[in-house]
């Protein structure tokens, strides 16, 4: 007994290959995962992977048999997912061999076979369980040590796995931003008259000119559309930074964010300073502490990342989801690697149908819930993937699938998923008009910003872009309305976002903001949030 139990205690494989699933997907979203999100996968996955063990332990009174069945199961269920992705293309005549019904009974009766035929076996099994633990202690050492390279800042060694979705942003450190941005005093003579505010990102809408070339999509009707309700649509507005947290903290302050290279170094991985809750220039911003100084309230409808489920200056936030299990985007990315990878990924899929869909309906209704003035700030993902609807609304499944949180715009440059990428863009454009139509039919006086933080990135490469690529990144769409006629002539500026609010300031609540400069900028890694490379002399001659 004293024997067994010695040989008992070197039993450790079934614990790290359990583990793997996990370190691994961290070691390629290193930066993009709170270290605290290991607590969760760990205990749950780590856990089952021990309370399995004590089971068959008990059932077949054999430790070393015990331990390999467990550590088969787990790497047949977690390589589910990789092999799927792999032959999700893959057919043999009429047979597609990434296909579910296919794959699931492989791997189940691998799974069979490998247990059947390690209970029966007569062997100790010594040999096999050294070598079990060895393999695992090594593959686990390796990806440690990729975790320690990217920690420690290998440029040279990084995994170029450009992501969003996720980031570090629980930092209460206040910082203080206020020398960078200006302060202006408001004068209004008729709170009564002053118009409700509806500020809507539509998040990677591409311009006209960018759809047409490189989706050969003529978007010319919904555009027409804004204009006969009257909309000046910009045909030559730029984003003035190449992703999200950059560019929409720009505009939200009405200014440029690149101090925050001088204040933080261009390579830090901080985003606290852009997507700190309470804290960053996302939602801390100052078109919002405007509109509060004002007496306005504030509305925040979003889809988009986590980051701005909630946000400390709104009033009220409808269609925010309270946080479930797979809110924790280690343990939903190490899911979708795994046998059940499928239906995690359509329940989630359905989930972003039912939030965006909700900022939709509930855009209309805002002036009902106050009597105050009201500024509404809404951030939606769309025609941003992932691509879930089709033109009508109908539900699709995404042709990328999501195991890690990556942009597929990057990877995959084909015809198929631009043209999904346009029946997201169709549905857009829908409920677009839809919710303009019912705000201008309640409203008498509105004004409407529908403005896109960047364009698209099909095929884009973000190390060494071409001009082609800023073109295509940079170039977003701008559409706004102002409701009185006289005040219509200031929306013939048409550059950059940077200036949208000082011009709204001035022209409805007697600000004497200066117009900026247009600058835009190109970011190298969504990893390097401050580096900036100035490209204003590609896109504005």
């Amino acid at each position: 007994m004293d024997v067994e139990t010695k040989k008992n205690s070197k039993i450790f494989h079934p614990f790290l290959i359990a583990f793997f699933p996990i370190i691994a997907i961290y070691s390629v979203n290193i930066g993009f995962i709170q270290l605290e999100q290991f607590i969760l996968p760990t205990l749950l996955i780590v856990g089952s992977a021990f309370l399995f063990f004590l089971c068959l332990k008990y059932i077949l009174k054999n430790g070393k048999k015990a331990a390999l069945i467990v550590s088969l199961s787990f790497i047949i269920f977690f390589s589910f997912g990789h092999v799927y992705n792999m032959l999700n293309q893959v057919s043999i005549g009429d047979t597609d061999l990434g296909s579910n019904k296919i794959l699931l009974p492989i791997f189940t009766i691998l799974f069979g076979i490998g247990s059947f035929l390690i209970i029966k076996t007569k062997r100790t099994l010594d040999n096999a369980t050294s070598i079990v633990n060895t393999i695992s202690i090594v593959f686990i050492s390796v990806i440690v040590v990729m975790v320690g390279i990217e920690m420690f800042g290998c440029d040279e060694c990084l995994i170029q796995q450009d992501t969003s979705w996720e980031f570090d942003f629980n930092s209460t450190e206040k910082i203080d931003f206020s020398p960078h941005f200006e302060e202006h005093s408001f004068e209004i003579s008729e709170y009564e008259t002053l118009p409700n505010v509806y500020y809507i990102i539509l998040d990677g809408y591409p311009r006209n000119d960018v759809l047409k070339k490189h989706m050969n999509f003529d978007n010319s009707e919904f555009t027409n559309l804004l204009k006969q309700r009257g909309f000046h649509v910009a045909e030559s507005s730029y984003a003035n930074y190449s992703f999200s947290s950059q560019s929409i903290s720009s505009t939200m302050n009405m200014g440029y964010v690149n101090f925050l290279a001088d204040q933080f170094g261009e390579d830090s991985r901080e985003y606290n300073p852009l997507l700190g809750k309470d804290v960053g220039l996302y939602a801390d911003n100052q078109v919002i502490k405007n509109f509060k100084l004002m007496g306005y309230k504030v509305v925040k409808i979003g889809s988009a990342a986590t980051y701005i489920h909630k946000m400390p200056l709104a009033d009220l936030s409808p269609c925010y989801k309270t946080i479930h299990l797979m809110d924790n985007r280690l343990f939903d990315a190490v899911g979708r690697t795994s046998m059940i990878g499928y239906f995690i990924e359509r329940w989630s899929e359905e989930q972003q149908r039912q939030i965006v869909l909700c900022d939709f309906e509930e855009l209309p209704k805002i002036n009902d819930y106050f009597e105050e003035r009201v500024f509404v700030w809404s951030h939606i993902t769309l025609p941003h993937f992932p691509l879930i609807f089709g033109p009508n609304g109908e539900p699709i499944t995404p042709g990328t699938s999501l195991l890690t949180m990556n942009h597929p715009e990057y990877t995959d440059d084909s015809w198929d998923v631009k043209q999904q990428f346009v029946q997201q863009i169709q549905f857009t454009n829908k409920k677009s008009i839809e919710f303009i139509d019912k705000i201008l039919e309640n409203e008498k006086r509105a004004i409407i910003i529908i403005q896109s933080d960047h364009g698209s990135a099909f095929g884009v490469n973000l190390q060494d872009p071409t001009d082609d690529d800023v073109f295509q990144r940079l170039s977003n769409f701008n559409a706004i309305y102002f409701p009185d006629e006289k005040h219509r002539e200031m929306l013939t500026y048409d550059r950059t976002n940077v200036n949208t609010f000082r011009i709204v300031f001035n022209t409805y609540f007697g600000s004497d903001y200066e117009m900026l400069e247009d600058k835009t900028y190109w970011g190298l890694s969504i990893k390097k949030p401050f580096w900036f490379k100035d490209v204003t002399s590609i896109l504005l001659n």
